[in-house]
């Protein structure tokens, strides 16, 4: 059996216990069952079919250039994308611009501004990957409100093609990245459309936790959130921030300022929508930019809990890196 083929495999255990959960939470909410069962519309979490590549505020390349040995001494030079893991982020040092992480609650929404997200970025993809010395950038809009640059996720990653640390496709190119009617990203083959894999060619997901949240800054077409601040919260002050708090999320996650994708899908199916639950980009918001990790949670943010992990996540992010080579290629 593959790797791939394992992965999938592990992917077919049922949800039951899930499901039953959401169902003992459904049966005890009162009013709040029809949030979940016919959620409101957030015009953020936009569906495929409105998804455009118009209006894209776009990263300038590198001002010194993408490195012309890139892939001289790199094993994989195909490897450009991947889920950030825990284990991983929790454990690094302090960088030239990312701070060092709390190591049992991780850096909230503070990652030393989007320079320092991309570094956390390259130190891990050149800790699981010796001698890759490729341009890697995390997937955040920033707002250009604390005086840094405007720009939109999807904007900042290059044209593509992304593979992840064993060669699976994640997109040929940018259109590619958009979602599908099912919330993930259209281009992806199995099992990464599914599961989307760590820095180390892993499930992101470990056994039995319930982690998909992940930060983005961003509405359903990577583009910045409208968060009615300008994106300043949706992105923690341009991801300075692990003590602001927005706005508070309902039960389903809806009605906050922070939005988070999912990095596996956590499907609910409510409101007769098969995409809750799955969209990579931008699946619902959380209540703030504080540090900690929620891996066992219920179905939303709880009142007062501005952590980033606190809907089912640790404050994970999404890292792609630039001018990757294709694994069929020469």
């Amino acid at each position: 059996m593959t790797m791939a083929d394992a992965r999938a495999a592990r992917l077919a255990v049922p949800r039951l216990a899930m499901l039953a959960a959401c169902t003992s939470l459904l049966l005890a909410c009162g009013a709040d069952e029809d949030i979940l069962v016919n959620p409101p519309s957030d015009p953020n979490t936009a569906a495929s079919a409105s998804c455009s590549l118009q209006g894209i505020v776009y990263e300038p390349p590198p001002a010194s250039g993408l490195p012309a040995d890139a892939g001289a001494a790199d094993p994989r030079p195909y490897f450009s994308f991947f889920a950030a893991s825990q284990a991983g982020m929790y454990g690094l040092p302090a960088g030239q611009h990312a701070p060092a992480p709390d190591p049992a609650q991780g850096y909230g929404g503070n990652f030393g501004g989007l320079a320092g997200a991309d570094e956390i970025c390259s130190m891990l993809a050149r800790r699981s990957n010796p001698g890759d010395a490729k341009v890697w950038r995390a997937f955040l809009s920033g707002s250009g409100t604390t005086g840094s640059l405007r720009v939109d996720a999807i904007g900042r990653v290059g044209p593509g093609p992304w593979y992840d640390y064993n060669g699976v496709l994640l997109a040929r190119n940018m259109q590619g990245l958009l979602p599908d009617a099912e919330g993930r990203p259209s281009d992806a083959r199995p099992p990464l459309r599914r599961m989307f894999a760590d820095e180390n060619g892993e499930d992101v997901r470990p056994p039995g936790q319930d982690n998909h949240d992940t930060l983005t800054g961003s509405d359903g077409c990577g583009q910045l959130y409208d968060d009615g601040a300008a994106g300043r919260i949706a992105t923690c002050e341009d991801w300075t921030s692990k003590t602001l708090h927005g706005r508070q999320a309902n039960l389903a996650g809806e009605g906050g300022q922070v939005p988070v994708g999912h990095s596996w899908p956590r499907e609910f199916g409510f409101g007769g929508d098969s995409a809750i639950g799955a969209r990579w980009i931008s699946d619902h918001t959380i209540n703030g930019c504080e540090p900690g990790y929620q891996v066992n949670p219920g179905l939303g943010p709880p009142d007062g809990d501005y952590r980033v992990g606190a809907g089912g996540g640790f404050g994970g992010i999404y890292c792609f890196a630039l001018a990757a080579r294709d694994p069929t290629g020469p």
